[in-house]
């Protein structure tokens, strides 16, 4: 009987973090209001709206003097970002009841912020964490406004520098006597350890997707952060956030909200407005391991999916009456779904968008299939993507109601194709993954390995070379000097000049090729911005210019803001016997003295296809081509060809705004478009042919 009570005893104490119901208090301290549910204590600040105290089954999590806070960034469109001070906020009980208290808080406006902000916390019964959520509003007579940044930051005690991502990534953030016994500082949040190590605050970074759930543990108690729903967030699957860190005052754990870290820049809010942001969901919980705290707090994340939306949140922004978007893929057995705008609108990627509004995600099932649940009613655009398809999957015009299901059927998509594959580096992930510490980048300063790695510069021989060892991760700006480029923490001092390495891609090819040939190329991420410019056989081919920055290279990224090139070419240009194909990169604004890290472009994938059918090189089986533009860039003339087994179709083209700026009939198998008389920009050519609609970017120099 008494081993009986020992295993009951043991099993009920794995995990302190469930609770039997109990009332919800609430008490004024004055400068400061208290509210607990028996499990969890809530001390927060009225002023300042910061969780100054936190305690779960008595325990405190917090460091001494530490707390929980907002920062709260962003601007009129255009102008520098503009922080809203969070101070002398008004209090009240924004929602009771028996089973929620909801509190807001109302900072006013700081002088040059667009924004008014309501600040929430909420505290439920039966459960051991607290929310926090924020309702902002634009109003319609003020200007056009950007947000920066609006983020959750805790303080954590000192002991709690125990990390946990998913189950792949786990380990320790810096501790305080780490960063206090640092010889020094590298670059931002980067340290040099008395160990030789440096560590960094983008060392956890993290996609949104990939870390659901994630936290600080000392091994008997962990405090995680928990997503139920994503839609508020900016960027998409591939948007990367800060998640947990070190610093000086103790161990960090991070809640982005919004940001436009990796690129994901360019959404604004225009005219009257409201979003709600969040809610996010602060779990605590104890036991006598760290795996059972992991196990727990991933069980009350699959707990937090499932209750999304939230039916407590009152607000009619906050609609819970909700449709899922479901669909099949044929063929494709991995990948995700975006629903968001069409590009159309402002010229913003999906990467971009999510400041104004709200956009979905779901991973692409091992059958092809997807459900997009918790679907706002609106109008939508579907993109896709999938690692090895080349191109992006995209359906207009989907229409989502308040409640029940839009089911798309069976959507055609095949890898995009220009003809057959001459060659190809890369798997198109949009991700630099394959390459040389691709699989291992977390680690800060691997730029200063390429000058040792590639003392001659790359140079990639086709059918010979290796990916995963003779293709860096990142081309990159190198800083020359004598003894070698290392890190010091007199980061901006030393005589050298900067180096911008030109890459060389040798092939062969066996006969003639008529027709044309098209070079497609994805970009990974760029690292301040770039120029690139491509020579075939010592010949200029193109220039790509001013590929805009989304610092992932030196914030141990493997990928930012994904972009696409596409160039057709003449096929004459190409030699019998050995090519050379050569990438020179440009930055458009060096620094003018030595730094720690580096910055230029990564790759994805290249790949170079031809017309010829026995061209040497291995191409899609069943090739169904659609229409080709090019060239692209352009300056005048553009040339609209349609596949081998159509004679006529449409042709429009779209600003940025979406406006249509010309439109024609396409009478003949190969078209020409005269474009001299537009001003220069991005613009949509779209193409309708044989039933099928095609659009690509086009740029007019």
């Amino acid at each position: 009987m008494k081993k009986l009570v020992l295993v009951l005893l043991l099993i009920c104490t794995a995990v302190f973090s469930r609770l039997a119901h109990a009332e919800i208090t609430i008490s004024d301290l004055g400068s400061n209001i208290e509210i607990s549910n028996g499990d969890v204590s809530v001390t927060i600040e009225k002023a300042k709206a910061r969780v100054v105290k936190l305690l779960h089954n008595g325990q405190s999590f917090l460091a001494p003097g530490q707390s929980g806070y907002f920062t709260l960034l962003g601007s009129d469109k255009d102008l520098p970002h503009v922080t809203q001070r969070v101070e002398n906020c008004a209090f009240n009980i924004h929602l009771q009841t028996e089973t929620t208290l909801d509190l807001s808080f109302r900072p006013p406006k700081s002088p040059g912020y667009p924004f008014d902000l309501d600040l929430h916390y909420v505290l439920r019964d039966g459960e051991s964490g607290y929310y926090f959520y924020i309702v902002a509003t634009k109003s319609a007579e003020s200007p056009d406004a950007t947000i920066t940044q609006i983020r959750y930051a805790m303080r954590m005690d000192h002991t709690m520098i125990n990390i946990c991502l998913n189950d792949e990534r786990s380990g320790t953030v810096q501790s305080v006597d780490d960063i206090n016994n640092a010889l020094g500082q590298v670059m931002d949040a980067t340290n040099w350890l008395q160990s030789g190590e440096f560590r960094t605050k983008y060392q956890w970074s993290s996609p949104t997707d990939e870390a659901p759930v994630y936290g600080l543990h000392n091994g008997t108690q962990g405090l995680w952060m928990i997503r139920g729903g994503n839609e508020s967030l900016n960027g998409g699957p591939t948007k990367q956030h800060n998640t947990c860190h070190g610093t000086d005052k103790g161990p960090i754990v991070l809640n982005l909200l919004y940001s436009n870290h990796y690129g994901s820049t360019g959404s604004y809010v225009s005219g009257e407005w409201e979003k709600v942001f969040g809610p996010t969901y602060v779990y605590l919980n104890h036991s006598t391991d760290a795996d059972s705290l992991w196990q727990d707090a991933k069980q009350e994340g699959e707990k937090m999916r499932d209750a999304w939306p939230y039916a407590w949140l009152d607000n009619p922004e906050y609609p819970v009456d909700r449709a899922s978007v479901s669909g099949q893929f044929n063929d494709i057995d991995t990948g995700w779904v975006v629903l968001a705008r069409p590009y159309e609108f402002r010229g913003l990627d999906w990467q971009q968008q999510g400041g104004d509004s709200y956009t979905y995600r779901s991973r692409i099932n091992s059958d092809g299939s997807f459900n997009v649940p918790a679907v706002r009613e609106g109008k939508y655009t579907l993109y896709a993507f999938a690692p090895g398809i080349v191109g992006e999957y995209r359906k207009d015009n989907i229409e989502v109601d308040s409640t029940g299901e839009t089911q798309l059927g069976n959507l055609p998509w095949k890898s995009r194709s220009y003809g057959k594959v001459l060659w190809k580096i890369g798997k198109p992930d949009r991700s630099a993954a394959e390459f040389r510490y691709g699989d291992d980048h977390y680690h800060w300063g691997l730029w200063f390995n390429y000058l040792n790695d590639f003392p001659e510069d790359v140079d990639f021989i086709i059918g010979e070379s290796n990916e995963r060892t003779d293709w860096n991760y990142g081309h990159m700006a190198m800083w020359i000097e004598d003894g070698g480029w290392k890190p010091k923490l007199d980061a901006n001092v030393g005589e050298g000049e900067w180096k911008e390495p030109v890459w060389k891609i040798r092939f062969n090819v066996d006969d003639t090729i008529p027709g044309h040939a098209t070079l497609s190329m994805g970009l990974a991420g760029v690292s301040r911005e770039a120029n690139l410019h491509l020579t075939l056989n010592g010949s200029p081919l193109v220039s790509y210019k001013n590929l805009t920055d989304d610092s992932s290279i030196h914030r141990n990224g493997i990928y930012g803001f994904f972009r696409e090139r596409i160039l057709t070419f003449d096929a004459s240009l190409l030699n019998i016997g050995e090519n050379i194909l050569e990438l020179e990169l440009e930055m458009v604004k060096l620094p003018g003295k030595r730094t720690n890290y580096s910055f230029g472009v990564m790759y994805d994938y290249i790949q170079l296809e031809v017309e010829k059918d026995d061209a040497t090189g291995s191409g899609p089986e069943n090739y169904e081509p659609g229409p080709w533009i090019y060239p692209n860039p352009v300056e005048d003339m553009i040339y609209v060809q349609l596949p081998e087994n159509a004679n006529s179709g449409q042709f429009q083209l779209h600003n940025m705004n979406g406006q249509t700026v010309m439109s024609g009939a396409l009478n003949e198998n190969q078209n020409r478009v005269n474009i001299q008389d537009l001003r220069t920009g991005l613009f949509i050519a779209t193409v309708k042919v044989n039933g099928q609609i095609y659009k690509n970017k086009l740029m007019i120099r």
